[in-house]
């Protein structure tokens, strides 16, 4: 029986494997052979979590002697509706879905539940992390350890849904990645829909008398400082991927001559599978997935760092006095506020925002990120991100980059009104919905009704004019149209970066359609690409930020490209068409470029 409580271990796992081979669908799978039964058990071995109270009572012994000298917090809240958690967990099959930025996840969020509320999440690992002796660890604290690939085994498959149907019918709360690995980027990958479907499918055939609601949970984890920062940005460079090991795992742990500052967890209002009943299986574990997905985006806080690094980067070179970074940090922090954007506790109360400042760029000086230059005593010091740590500091920018799109696309449009490219509504429109189309590659946009009901809602506010329409924006005085500036101006450079990349992408293009080097592939692209970046950051013409050239980035600009019909892929690799939009596309990135250096709008 599933209502059964054993209390020996041996006795708890004698019932988990029977209630696993009591899967419904696995049963009629398995029909009474031998051989698939075996088969079925040593995957329930590989899976399972082998959770030991008295391991993990020594592991948070540990942790609670070095997370207060790792960092300065690890701030959990919930949203108000949750209510008191642990009722929540005896009342739902809770999932836990949060995004994926470091090893570290795995034990804050765990580590943060189990002190609060005393007891553990069931963790959905890669089978990659299941390497001795931090495997085990994690294994004994609540982690079931699954295969990065198993669509053709659906013994395997239905094993694991075997599992996760024992996990719900027990009122365990899951806990899964929805990425399905790190964001290389900081930006919040697409969801993945296999586990989203498992569960969905195990949830429906426990026994009515146990079937709980199911509940999603949305979590958006922020750090300050990723441990693994490092091997991180180098992929974006195009460096492979470090193979999992002892070794690297090992390395989150050894990041104490560092500040890591917090760790931001936010939990967010359950999502109800019950919310999809009337689609099919596949539709209902997909339109989960990009829920939760949107309610993590929209919940990730910007921290002090993601600040700092939003205004440090604004610059491509040279330094900015603390007055500056202060003013930018105050409007951006306004901005926040009046648009519903989320902040941490440390930045709302705006007469301590100075302290939160200087805390912050000490932290990323003592982290060798950011260089003070000049002296105090003279009332001459300038901060300064190191030429080769900028890509560092556009991980913690790219996590919330997200919340500033819109007002970075009305700034590009102020400048092409300015500039004479837009004359009329119609203009305007096409100016918005090519910017969109553009950075749809790069972030999951809000639709493009949604998309020009906020461009008119910020323009409504900031330029203190009521805003109905986009034929109103066309009516608006210099006057209105300064206050727009003023207002919105620090956020004018924010995305400045993949103009330049996709720049980069169609002078690349450009220049294997003159050569004839087609069809090529992706690899080819990116060697090309790299060359011709270099060649015009050099000329120091329009390309202006050397974390222009980012792997993911362009390789979107393929996507972009292709999705434009300038590609085609064939046998053998792409081939070009399309070339007057390619030189029409060169012509308009360089004058967006052009235009924005000529207007200096930088706040």
């Amino acid at each position: 029986m599933m209502s059964l409580v054993p209390t020996k271990k041996n006795t708890q796992i004698e019932l988990m494997r029977k209630v696993v081979l009591s899967y419904p669908p696995l049963q009629e799978r398995i029909a009474g052979d031998k051989e698939k039964t075996d088969q079925c058990l040593k995957n329930v071995e590989e899976i399972a979590a082998t959770y030991n109270k008295s391991v993990m009572d020594k592991f948070q012994h540990v942790l609670n002697n070095t997370v207060d000298r790792m960092y300065e917090a690890i701030n959990l809240t919930f949203t108000p509706e949750v209510g008191d958690f642990k009722k929540y967990v005896d009342e739902n099959c809770v999932i836990l879905v949060p995004n994926h930025q470091s090893h570290a996840d795995y034990i804050a969020l765990n580590y943060a539940i189990i002190k609060s509320f005393g007891f553990p999440v069931y963790i959905a690992g890669g089978i990659n992390l299941n390497i001795f002796p931090i495997g085990t660890l994690f294994r004994n604290s609540g982690c079931f350890f699954i295969r990065r690939s198993f669509n053709n085994d659906i013994l395997y498959k239905l094993t694991l849904e075997g599992y996760l149907y024992y996990l719900l019918g027990e009122g365990k709360p899951i806990e899964f990645f929805f990425e399905g690995g790190r964001s290389r980027s900081g930006k919040l990958l697409p969801p993945r829909y296999g586990l989203f479907t498992m569960l969905v499918t195990a949830h429906s055939h426990l026994p009515e008398k146990r079937k709980k609601p199911l509940q999603f949970m949305p979590v958006s984890i922020m750090h300050e400082y990723v441990p693994e920062q490092k091997s991180l940005t180098r992929e974006l460079g195009g460096a492979k991927k470090n193979k999992e090991s002892t070794k690297e795992l090992l390395k989150v742990f050894k990041v104490l001559k560092y500040k890591l500052g917090s760790i931001h967890i936010k939990v967010g209002n359950g999502i109800s599978g019950a919310n999809y009943k009337n689609f099919s299986t596949k539709e209902r574990a997909q339109k989960l997935a990009f829920d939760c997905f949107r309610s993590v985006g929209s919940k990730m806080m910007v921290t002090p760092t993601s600040l700092l690094a939003l205004i440090l980067l604004d610059k491509p070179d040279g330094a900015l006095k603390f007055d500056e970074i202060f003013d930018k940090a105050h409007r951006i922090i306004n901005y926040c506020k009046t648009f519903d954007v989320p902040i941490t506790e440390s930045l709302i109360d705006q007469s301590k925002l100075e302290k939160v400042l200087e805390n912050a760029l000490d932290m990323q000086i003592k982290n060798g990120k950011v260089d003070l230059i000049g002296s105090s005593t003279v009332g001459h010091e300038f901060y300064s991100i190191k030429p080769t740590t900028r890509i560092e500091l556009l991980y913690f920018k790219n996590t919330i980059l997200h919340h500033f799109i819109v007002p970075w696309i009305i700034n590009s449009a102020w400048v092409a009104l300015f500039s004479g490219a837009i004359e009329s509504v119609d203009d305007l429109k096409k100016h918005f919905l090519y910017l969109r189309d553009q950075l749809k590659f790069e972030f999951y946009l809000p639709t493009v009704k949604e998309t020009l009901y906020q461009v008119i809602k910020i323009i409504s506010k900031t330029s203190g004019r009521k805003i109905s329409t986009l034929e109103d924006c066309m009516k608006l005085k210099h006057k209105e149209l300064m206050n727009i500036a003023t207002e919105l101006g620090v956020f004018a450079r924010s995305c400045t970066y993949f103009t330049e990349s996709y720049y980069i992408g169609a002078l690349t293009l450009k220049v294997i359609y003159t050569e004839k080097n087609y069809p090529f592939k992706q690899d080819y692209f990116l060697k090309k690409s790299k060359e011709v970046f270099e060649a015009e950051k050099s000329l120091g013409r329009v390309i202006k930020y050397s974390e222009s050239y980012s792997v993911p980035v362009i390789k979107n600009c393929l996507k972009f490209f292709q999705n434009a019909g300038v590609l085609n892929w064939e046998e053998g690799g792409f081939v070009l068409n399309r070339i007057a939009f390619l030189d029409k596309s060169i012509i308009r990135f360089e004058k967006e470029l052009s235009d924005q250096i000529r207007f200096n709008m930088r706040g």
